[in-house]
C-alpha cells in the first residue's frame, strides 16, 4: 500500500513540476533552429528538415491576407527575425511599389532581410535583393466573387462608383465596364484583375483577353511561387504551408483577421451576371482556376496521412481558441504533447498573448524593435527610470515609437513584449501574474502597468 502511495505522490510531484515549468517558461525558445519531423509521403521513409525562415508573402488584398499576415508577423517576430518595414508608420506603405525605392523601407542589420509579409506588389528581382534568390514565395487568392463582394462593401465602392441603393452590386455587375475603364494606375479598391495585377501582371495589358497572354501569366506565378493558397481552402492551405516551410503547427495556428460579414438581403448571382464579372475579371478567373485545381494536386501528392494531419490540426485550432478565449477566471494553461507535427508546447497567458496579438501591434513592435537595434540601446531589464516623470515603460530605452505602441497596442501585450525582449524582470510590474501567479490574465487584455 506504502508503495502504491509512493508513486501517487510522486506522480503528483511531477504535475506540480511540470505545470509550474509551463507557466515560467511561457512559450518555446523558438529563436534556435529545430529539426522536424516530416510525415511519411508517399510511402517514403521519415525525413528531418530544418524550417525556411526567408520567406516573401505576397499580401493581396481582401483574400484572407490580413490573417496571413498575423501568421508570418507572429512567426517571425517570436524568432527575431528581420522584416521589410515601411520607414513610414502606414502599414500599406510599400503599396504598390515602395520596394522599389531604399528610401521606403527600414534598412537590416547589415545583412538582407529575413520576411516579406505587408502589401507590396510582387517584383520578384527586387525581393530577391532584398531577401535572396532562394526566398520561399507564398500567396493567396480567392473565388472572384467572393472576393468582390468583400471588396465592394469593404471599400464602400456603390458610394465610389455613384451606384444607387438597393441591389448596387448587382447593378454593378450588370455592366462592370462601364464603372472600371480606362484603368491608370493601380488601386486596393480597384476590382478589375486586382489579384493578377498585385501579382505582377502589367497594367497595360489588364483588360486584355488574349489566351496566350493570360495563360503565360499563369505559367509565370506558377513557375516562381512555391505555394498560391486558396482562401477557400484555407486549412487545406495552412498545412500544406507548414509542410513547406518544415515549420511547427504552432506556427500556423490562427485568429481570423480583418473579416467582417455583410448583409446582402436576397442579393442572388444570376448566371448572366456571373458571366458578365467572368469576361471583365478574365485574368483572376484564371488564376483562379489554375491554383485551385494545383492546390488539390498538390494535397493528392502530400500522401494519405494529409487528412489526419488536416483533422489534427483542426482540433488544435478549436482547443487553441476555446482556450484562449476562456476569461481570465476561468483560465489555467494545457499541455498539447508532441505529435509528428508539433513538439509539445503549453497554452498558456503568454501564447495566448502572441496569438491574439493585433496586426498593428506586431507592426509597431517590428518597427519599435529595428530602430531601437539601430540606436543601440542597451537592454536595461531595471524598471522605469526615475527621471522619466510619468512615462512609466513608454519611453527610451524601453522603446522608440512610444506613442505609436501606446495606440496600437494593450499594455498587457507591449509589457509582454518588454519580458521577451530582456527590458523588465517579472517583478517589475503588475502583470508579473502572467507567468504563474495567482490567477492568470491572457489574450491581450489591458492591464495596468503602474
Amino acid at each position: 500500500m506504502s508503495d502504491v502511495w509512493q508513486q501517487v505522490v510522486c506522480g503528483f510531484a511531477i504535475l506540480v513540476v511540470v505545470g509550474i515549468f509551463g507557466l515560467l517558461s511561457s512559450s518555446l525558445d523558438l529563436q534556435e533552429d529545430r529539426v522536424y519531423y516530416i510525415p511519411r509521403i508517399q510511402g517514403s521513409q521519415l525525413r528531418v528538415c530544418k524550417p525556411k525562415t526567408n520567406v516573401a508573402f505576397i499580401k493581396t488584398h481582401k483574400t484572407g491576407s490580413s490573417t496571413m499576415m498575423q501568421v508570418f508577423q507572429r512567426f517571425g517576430y517570436l524568432r527575431n527575425l528581420s522584416f521589410v518595414l515601411p520607414k513610414s508608420g502606414d502599414i500599406n506603405g510599400l503599396y504598390p511599389y515602395g520596394i522599389r525605392d531604399t528610401q521606403k523601407y527600414l534598412p537590416p542589420e547589415g545583412k538582407k532581410f529575413d520576411i516579406l509579409t505587408h502589401h507590396a506588389v510582387y517584383d520578384r528581382p527586387r525581393i530577391t535583393q532584398l531577401l535572396s534568390e532562394n526566398a520561399t514565395f507564398v500567396t493567396i487568392i480567392r473565388e472572384p466573387i467572393g472576393r468582390l463582394t468583400s471588396a465592394f462593401n469593404y471599400y464602400r465602392l456603390a458610394k465610389k462608383f455613384r451606384i444607387p441603393e438597393p441591389n448596387a452590386l448587382l447593378k454593378f455587375l450588370d455592366s462592370p465596364g462601364k464603372f472600371e475603364n480606362n484603368i491608370t494606375k493601380n488601386s486596393a479598391t480597384l476590382i478589375k484583375n486586382n489579384m493578377a495585377l498585385e501579382l505582377s501582371f502589367p497594367l497595360k495589358n489588364l483588360s486584355s483577353k488574349n489566351v496566350t497572354i493570360i495563360r503565360d501569366f499563369v505559367d509565370k506565378i506558377s513557375r516562381e511561387f512555391d505555394l498560391v493558397m486558396v482562401m477557400e481552402y484555407f486549412d487545406e492551405s495552412l498545412v500544406l504551408l507548414r509542410r513547406l516551410l518544415c515549420s511547427d503547427m504552432q506556427d500556423i495556428l490562427n485568429f481570423k483577421y480583418n473579416s467582417y460579414k455583410y448583409d446582402l438581403g436576397n442579393t442572388s448571382f444570376s448566371e448572366q451576371l456571373i458571366q458578365n464579372y467572368r469576361q471583365h475579371n478574365a485574368i483572376d478567373y484564371a488564376l483562379y482556376e489554375h491554383f485551385n485545381r494545383t492546390l488539390w494536386r498538390k494535397i493528392k501528392m502530400a500522401g494519405s496521412d494529409f487528412r489526419e494531419e488536416l483533422l489534427h490540426f483542426r482540433w488544435l485550432q478549436t482547443t487553441m481558441k476555446t482556450q484562449c478565449n476562456r476569461q481570465s477566471d476561468d483560465f489555467a494553461p494545457i499541455y498539447i504533447g508532441e505529435t509528428a507535427w508539433n513538439a509539445g508546447f503549453h497554452i498558456d497567458a503568454t501564447f495566448c498573448t502572441w496569438m491574439k496579438t493585433w496586426h498593428m501591434c506586431y507592426f509597431t513592435l517590428l518597427r519599435d524593435r529595428n530602430l531601437r537595434l539601430q540606436q543601440n540601446k542597451p537592454k536595461l531589464p531595471q524598471g522605469p527610470n526615475s527621471s522619466s516623470g510619468t512615462c512609466e515603460f513608454y519611453c527610451q530605452p524601453y522603446c522608440v515609437l512610444c506613442k505609436d505602441i501606446k495606440k496600437s497596442c494593450t499594455p498587457h501585450e507591449y509589457v509582454t513584449h518588454l519580458y521577451r525582449e530582456g527590458l523588465l524582470l517579472p517583478d517589475q510590474s503588475s502583470s508579473v501574474k502572467v507567468i504563474g501567479h495567482n490567477q492568470a490574465i491572457h489574450g491581450g487584455k489591458a492591464e495596468t502597468i503602474s
